[in-house]
């Protein structure tokens, strides 16, 4: 592991439980080298007695020290968010704070506040979710069943050969569980009704209801986590497709408005098949909060908005819209040298290619989106590297425009690296 060239990084913390269930902590980081954006995993710190900020803080010193990265080169930390990491006075957060001496930027995963979100469904349809998880159970747990309930499939010449199940499942997977589950309704009504099982819910119609709802909203929010897990996707463009959902939820809503139901289809095939009354007041008001949790919990990273593209759009940049605190730049040298970046072609044309590469990775990234071809997403050019290698080739006469573009850079790809160990 080379850690030695790199002038800023960042750090992504999270605290979890381990198979033995031990607390522990794990410490990630990126930063810039001589070929473009690396992230490591620094490791895995057991908590020893208690979890609190201070111990966190503790550990993650303790080894940020051991590889000798120094703590006034950090200009940003991402956490899980838990109350240990984010408390005021004692947090780690908090102590982190006053070990640096520089002010840095402090974030909540995007794709762990994503998935927060997904959670502000009413209790009622969490409720759903766990009777289907249940009601799954009943049929995977016993082997006998199991058995059973697969050859029943095959002789109802079902579209699926067997039921989705993870025992702990995250909450933007259980999406894919209730789809099955909707899919293979009428055969699992059957299987009971044969096995001599009782469901009242199955049979009751604003159950069904908020079942397809959720089947139609987590495969919404599905592709939205596609889109942010992409790696090398860079955090301004994460906030983008945030942003965009929001409008997205606001436009779901009016679908209910309208009654016209085109975002939701399986609620609309109900509807249309069973001649249902579909509760819209209610399902609106469940799309509007949860459009309300996304407007709160991603407000810090629309505060930030101008300093995260600046490292893509430099050419736009305002510099009183810019916060400088975080990265020691020298602001009179930084707006010389951009009113200069500005007004010679033979830099900014860099950025005008940079702009037409950059869509052309867009434009690739949505003809695979719309397929479901997110495997294939990987293969394509990393957005990360193609802003690094612009601004890689610019002189070092622009070292202060350089500085805020490399720093901004390294802690993009930390809300992605780092989700493997975010539990949602």
């Amino acid at each position: 592991m080379i850690l030695k060239w790199f002038q800023l990084s960042s750090i992504a913390v999270d605290e979890s439980c381990d198979l033995n269930d031990t607390a522990q902590v794990s410490l990630f980081v990126r930063f810039m080298s001589a070929t473009g954006p690396k992230e490591e995993l620094l490791g895995l710190l057991p908590l020893k007695g208690q979890t609190r900020g201070e111990d966190i803080a503790n550990a993650v010193i303790g080894c940020i020290e051991k590889y000798h990265i120094p703590l006034d080169k950090i200009v940003s930390i991402a956490t899980d968010g838990a109350k240990s990491m984010t408390g005021v006075r004692n947090g780690f957060l908090a102590i982190m704070k006053e070990k640096i001496s520089h002010e840095i930027l402090t974030y909540h995963c995007i794709i762990h506040q994503e998935a927060l979100c997904a959670q502000t469904f009413p209790e009622e349809m969490c409720k759903v979710m766990e009777l289907v998880i249940k009601m799954i159970n009943s049929i995977v747990a016993k082997a006998l069943h199991h058995r059973q309930f697969k050859e029943f499939l095959v002789e109802m010449e079902s579209e699926y050969a067997d039921l989705l199940l993870r025992n702990k499942v995250r909450w933007l997977s259980r999406g894919n569980v209730l789809k099955r589950f909707a899919s293979l309704l009428s055969e699992i009504k059957a299987f009971f009704l044969e096995k001599g099982v009782h469901y009242p819910e199955l049979t009751n119609d604003q159950w069904i209801q908020k079942l397809y709802f959720m089947v139609d909203v987590t495969s919404h929010l599905n592709q939205l986590n596609h889109k942010l897990q992409g790696k090398g996707n860079t955090i301004f463009s994460m906030l983008e497709e945030v942003i965009s959902f929001e409008n997205k939820l606001s436009v779901f809503a009016q679908d209910f408005d309208r009654e016209t139901l085109i975002h939701f289809p399986s609620l609309l095939k109900h509807r249309q098949e069973n001649n249902s009354d579909i509760d819209i007041t209610y399902f609106k008001t469940a799309l509007l909060n949860m459009r309300e949790a996304f407007l709160k919990r991603f407000q810090e990273f629309r505060n930030s908005k101008a300093t995260l593209a600046f490292f893509k759009k430099p050419l736009d940049a305002t510099v009183t819209e810019l916060n400088f605190s975080p990265f020691n730049i020298d602001i009179g040298n930084f707006e010389m040298q951009l009113l200069d970046l500005k007004n010679k072609e033979l830099w900014s044309s860099k950025f005008e290619r940079l702009c037409a590469d950059l869509e052309r990775l867009e434009k690739n990234k949505c003809e695979l989106s719309s397929q479901n071809k997110w495997s294939a997403l990987k293969d394509l050019e990393k957005e990360d590297m193609l802003i690094f290698n612009t601004w890689n080739s610019i002189s070092d006469s622009y070292n202060q425009l350089k500085k805020l573009a490399f720093a901004v850079l390294s802690f993009s790809g930390l809300h992605i690296y780092a989700n493997n160990h975010f539990q949602a």
